[in-house]
């Protein structure tokens, strides 16, 4: 972490550098964290963009390092070559944190992003496109699609869908977009969207000090959406076609994986109950940039494993989920634990129910929370295996279909949780 000091003779730096350089209409924040590989493919395509269809925008890079030990921010710096004006300060990484994880990109992002608009702001920009840097496919489409709809005022926040496999990304298609979308009224696919453009009016609301001071607010993290929303701005979203990212580390595993997504995810709910309560259905946010495509699953999965893991779970952690879920809701698990791998189903409603259940046990702490949100790992692998054994033949748009039927399911099982979360005690298992 760097000392005071420095920080403090670093903002002197920048202070001085963002005079001489004025104005800004865009500006391209990379926060980075040890990406020297990968920097320069967002850099360069700042720089393509410049010659189409943000020709004759002031475009400014601002680079947030936490302290790279591999010379990224000076490899971005020498790369550049002064063909775009380049800010860069740095932020503290601080230790990772269940709320920290590879989902969000570098190490302490929020920190990252704040002092992007912090610099942002001093440069008038209207619209900051915050990417990942460490993203291997980024085009200058990328960042048109996403500047544009704010520089027209159109959209405070354009958060990205991306290309992806039929079977790619089902802890967001079947969990995160349907249970955000039910809860706060927006039809977003890829709600937790870490490539995203914000307007000066949102990078101002993020900065104030109330957000700052209150950790952990999403005041720049993957799932700004839901603040925004809350709040009053306007979403629109854009497809940026595939996404690869540099492979770092040892990948996390399924059950971390979704304990992390759900905690941030239930955490968003809890601070914001008075407001989904009072959503009815869902509406559709504006749509930028080329149609969304969904490409159809090539290759072949083994669905045993994960429905043999959902039956062990059925008989392991049946003593635990009485807990969290109605004996209704049981009996319709072991009803289908029972049937053959062949024609194994988990069905729509049962999958929202379940994932409103386990909601509501987060809220009332019925147990601690990383063991219950561990505790629907075989659901999960339940429900996957359903959905793939269904749709494993099935063409792209149908694949997008079948994910607005499962969307419908949850907008219809919401008031079922807005009663059990008034009422916990007379749903009480």
């Amino acid at each position: 972490m760097p000392k005071t000091g420095e920080n403090e003779g670093l903002l002197e730096d920048t202070h001085q550098e963002v005079t001489q350089i004025g104005t800004a209409d865009v500006v391209l924040g990379l926060p980075t964290y040890n990406n020297r590989e990968t920097v320069s493919n967002a850099a360069e395509a700042g720089v393509a963009a410049l010659d189409g269809h943000l020709a004759g925008k002031r475009l400014v890079i601002i680079n947030a390092d936490g302290g790279s030990s591999d010379g990224t921010a000076e490899h971005l710096r020498e790369m550049l070559g002064g063909r775009l004006p380049l800010v860069q300060v740095r932020y503290p990484v601080y230790p990772v944190d269940r709320l920290s994880s590879p989902l969000a990109g570098v190490p302490g992002r929020r920190e990252a992003a704040l002092a992007i608009f912090q610099q942002a702001r001093q440069l008038q920009a209207k619209a900051c496109v915050l990417l990942d840097a460490q993203v291997e496919t980024v085009t200058a489409d990328w960042i048109e699609r996403l500047a544009q709809p704010v520089l027209d005022g159109s959209v405070d926040l354009v958060v990205p869908q991306y290309l992806r496999h039929a079977f790619d990304g089902l802890i967001n298609s079947g969990l995160v977009s349907p249970f955000t979308r039910a809860l706060f009224g927006r039809r977003l696919r890829q709600p937790s969207g870490a490539d995203l453009a914000f307007s000066a009016a949102l990078m101002d609301f993020y900065l104030e000090p109330d957000a700052v001071a209150s950790p952990p607010l999403p005041a720049s993290d993957p799932w700004s959406t839901i603040t925004a929303l809350v709040d009053g701005f306007r979403i629109g979203h854009t497809f940026l076609g595939p996404r690869r990212v540099e492979p770092r580390g040892v990948a996390p595993d399924l059950a971390g994986t979704l304990e992390t997504v759900l905690t941030i995810l239930f955490d968003r709910m809890e601070r914001s109950a008075a407001f989904w309560q009072k959503v009815r259905g869902s509406e559709p946010v504006p749509w930028f940039g080329p149609p969304f495509e969904i490409e159809s699953e090539c290759s072949e999965i083994n669905r045993k494993p994960m429905i043999d893991s959902f039956r062990q779970g059925c008989h392991d952690l049946v003593g635990l989920w009485r807990l969290v879920l109605p004996p209704a809701t049981l009996l319709e698990l072991h009803r289908t634990e029972r049937q053959a791998d062949s024609v194994f189903r988990f069905a729509d409603d049962l999958w929202a129910r379940v994932i409103y259940d386990f909601a509501l046990g987060y809220h009332l702490r019925v147990m601690g929370r990383d063991h219950l949100l561990r505790a629907i790992v075989p659901l999960y692998l339940g429900w996957a295996a359903s959905f793939i054994g269904e749709m494993e033949q099935a063409a792209g748009s149908e694949v997008e279909e079948r994910f607005e039927r499962l969307s419908i399911q949850f907008e219809g099982q919401k008031r079922y949780f807005i009663s059990r979360w008034r009422w916990p005690d007379q749903f009480n298992p």
